[in-house]
């Protein structure tokens, strides 16, 4: 098969959730999603090998920024770089991806450079961002985030750039959009990846925790009254759901401005609007079955929505993603359960972020 007809194939195979809302764009922006995607993915199936000693991660995240940002780099070095991952642990599909990323790299060559630019520095500050934290973990130990401010910063590294790098693909093709609108989504898209996010992590709680993970921030724990082990232990239920209601409550933060994203998006444009509400809505969903849901402690299988409630999302968004207050009546009255939320200050983020140098971070890996 061509390369191309090996990455339509190989998205499905990685990732159910957004092949089914990549699948709604068209065209060039269709193509260059999917490629990004799949960059990203190749991205964490190095950061997630759990049998991975972090030093390793960080040589090869580090040395990925180098491969896309320099083509002609690129061309003398991948094979190299393709040698060295053969140590990188994984489900098989995201393993054969890997293996594979000369195809993904073949087809990114082919997009037009206004749509290469928008990748090019997010998957780079992706890898660079996650080899910054893989820098401060001790392989083989449970390492927390210090505070929500350091949640913040890694989720921006794992998904916030994400957001940021849609919002410029989707600004390729919505070229008349009024500067206002353009302005909301700049403005939320950071939000929108931390929100999805965010949710991830509080419904992998346990299953993280079982491969030596955590990413609920150390002074949450503390603050509730509990030291880290006692957290990881999983004893005391009602002070762990306490915990976890805080992340939620600010996962249902992002979650709100990932709707303003949405809402800022022209109402002709059904498949823009789409490709954000049926992740959104998977979101929400799951936020509201993990609210006051003792079941998150109590089992390795993460929470999860129905495979029903799925294909209700996707067979009902299509009637009202038209419809500005009608999305914001489904919205609202999926989280009706949720009563405020809080403010997130982007500004706040982009200062702190300013200050982390990702071009010193090292992995002092002594060679011989």
């Amino acid at each position: 098969m061509d390369d191309w007809t090996y990455c339509q194939q190989t998205l499905p195979k990685v990732s159910r959730t957004f092949a089914l809302n990549i699948k709604t764009l068209q065209g060039r922006l269709h193509r260059s999603v999917l490629i990004a995607y799949l960059f990203c993915r190749t991205v964490d199936t190095v950061e997630d090998a759990a049998k991975l000693d972090p030093k390793i991660k960080i040589k090869l995240l580090l040395e990925f920024s180098r491969l896309i940002e320099n083509r002609e780099y690129r061309l003398d070095h991948i094979d190299s770089w393709l040698d060295d991952c053969a140590t990188v642990d994984g489900s098989t599909n995201d393993l054969d991806l890997l293996r594979n990323i000369k195809r993904v790299f073949n087809v990114f060559d082919s997009l037009k450079s206004n749509y290469q630019d928008q990748i090019i520095p997010a998957v780079s500050k992706m890898a660079k961002g996650m080899a910054h934290f893989q820098s401060r973990f001790q392989f083989g130990e449970i390492t927390p985030l210090e505070n929500e401010e350091d949640l913040e910063e890694y989720c921006y590294f794992v998904a916030g750039v994400v957001g940021e790098m849609l919002c410029d693909l989707f600004l390729q093709k919505l070229t008349t959009l009024p500067e206002s609108a353009r302005r909301i989504m700049k403005e939320n898209a950071v939000s929108f990846g931390l929100g999805l996010q965010m949710t991830n992590i509080s419904k992998d709680v346990m299953a993280d925790r079982e491969r030596g993970w955590s990413y609920i921030p150390q002074s949450l724990i503390i603050a509730n009254g509990l030291t880290v082990d006692e957290f990881h232990s999983g004893k005391l239920v009602e002070k762990n759901m306490q915990i976890l209601e805080k992340l939620l409550f600010k996962t249902n933060g992002h979650l709100h401005d990932a709707l303003k994203f949405t809402l800022a998006i022209p109402r002709t444009e059904l498949s823009l609007r789409l490709f954000c509400v049926w992740p959104l809505w998977m979101a929400m969903k799951t936020v509201a079955a993990l609210h006051n849901n003792p079941a998150l402690l109590s089992s390795n299988a993460p929470v999860k929505i129905t495979r029903s409630q799925v294909k209700r999302i996707l067979f009902t968004t299509p009637l009202i993603a038209w419809s500005n207050f009608i999305l914001k009546a489904s919205f609202d009255n999926i989280l009706k359960e949720f009563k405020s939320h809080p403010e997130f200050d982007l500004q706040s983020l982009h200062q702190r972020l300013a200050k982390i140098s990702l071009d010193n971070v090292s992995p002092n890996i002594q060679t011989t």
